[in-house]
């Protein structure tokens, strides 16, 4: 059953129980608030009944990481995110304009679709070819709307040219709704994704963003009931097994030290993911230094956050935490797995010597850059 609300998937399907029994431990082992048993088990309670919690509406930052600790497989995230919609509506709160702006995947105006639009023809080229379904093939790389506006940096790098490629540049993971409580845009983004997915014919979905890697593979199928017809993979992921198994070999060494920023979606993706993005780094002739919150208990960017704040810069209290941690290795070059967080940090690291790095583009061009 395709489910209507956030609540509706709080307990999904494969529960070890038909319930929560109010341990608190998700909230325990909340990397921000981080509350003692007695506390979360209080706190849990008044968000299962609805009550105005003390806390978690004023300090989660929705990072999905409350999902990992749930002891009977239950999702937290969903309920509280259930509440904090509740609270904005009773409290008439919006979103910041910026954001509402970026939600895309319904032919709207909005921030990729307008990127697209002063696209070069040659770039608008290939994105009408990516919209055609490909050949039936192991692989298909699937590009989501970051990757669409950078087309050349993907139909041209070396290491995906045997890759057939999709992404018609109207369809969305939707996972800027979803994050931000627009539950009803999201679903309508998911279920239009479906039907256009469902029809390619490969027996694994490589996906280029991690974001979409975790909606396809995770929040569809376990919180919303939508099952695509084959295996959900990283591009991270196919570039270790590729490397691994001789298809590809690392042509630019790159011998900074380099501190890796794991991203909320990254714990979702699960362990594997996380100790690939490392490995491969490591194999390009990286160190990777780890943040003191790092996989699972990583602090998030600060851009969820904004769902329960007035910022209008994207730069609040936990995108501060964030760089504070990132400061403090003392390491300049930083590596993300997701997008938005290079996005979401971007304002705050003006000032400072940090470079941020969108992981796949550091590892592409390691992989030999762009074909002649």
């Amino acid at each position: 059953m395709v489910s209507k609300t956030y609540l509706d998937s709080f307990i999904p399907a494969g529960a070890k129980v038909e319930e929560c029994t109010k341990c608190g431990i998700c909230l325990q082992n909340c990397p921000v608030m981080k509350m003692e048993p007695e506390e979360a088990r209080e706190e849990i309670t008044r968000l299962l009944n609805g009550e105005e919690s003390k806390r978690v509406l004023k300090e989660c930052t929705f990072c999905f990481t409350c999902n990992h600790y749930c002891p009977n497989g239950l999702k937290p995230y969903n309920l509280i995110m259930e509440r904090i919609v509740e609270y904005n509506r009773k409290h008439k709160r919006q979103l910041p304009p910026w954001v509402v702006y970026m939600i895309n995947g319904k032919n709207e105006a909005g921030f990729f679709n307008e990127q697209y639009e002063m696209a070069s023809d040659e770039q608008k080229a290939v994105i009408k070819r990516w919209s055609e379904i490909p050949p039936k093939s192991q692989d298909v790389l699937f590009i989501g709307c970051y990757g669409r506006t950078v087309p050349f940096s993907i139909e041209r790098a070396k290491a995906l040219q045997i890759l057939h490629k999709f992404g018609p540049r109207d369809i969305c993971c939707g996972d800027i709704a979803y994050r931000f409580g627009d539950y009803q845009s999201f679903s309508e983004m998911a279920e239009k994704a479906f039907n256009r997915l469902s029809l390619l014919k490969a027996d694994r979905l490589v996906c280029y963003c991690a974001s979409c890697a975790h909606y396809f593979g995770r929040i569809w199928p376990e919180c919303h009931g939508l099952e695509l017809p084959f295996e959900i993979i990283t591009l991270h992921e196919w570039l270790w097994e590729q490397y691994q198994q001789g298809n590809l070999q690392i042509q630019k060494r790159m011998e900074q030290d380099v501190v890796i920023s794991d991203s909320c979606h990254a714990g979702g993706l699960g362990e594997h993911f996380m100790n690939v993005v490392r490995e491969l780094y490591e194999a390009a002739g990286r160190n990777v230094v780890e943040l003191e919150n790092n996989k699972y208990d990583s602090l998030c960017c600060g851009v969820g956050s904004l769902l329960r704040s007035d910022s209008q810069t994207g730069v609040n209290e936990d995108t501060q935490r964030k760089l504070k941690q990132i400061l403090a290795a003392g390491i300049a070059d930083v590596c993300f797995d997701c997008h938005g967080c290079v996005a979401s940090l971007g304002p705050a690291v003006m000032g400072t010597n940090l470079k941020l790095h969108y992981a796949i583009d550091d590892l592409l061009e390691a992989f030999g850059g762009a074909a002649e």
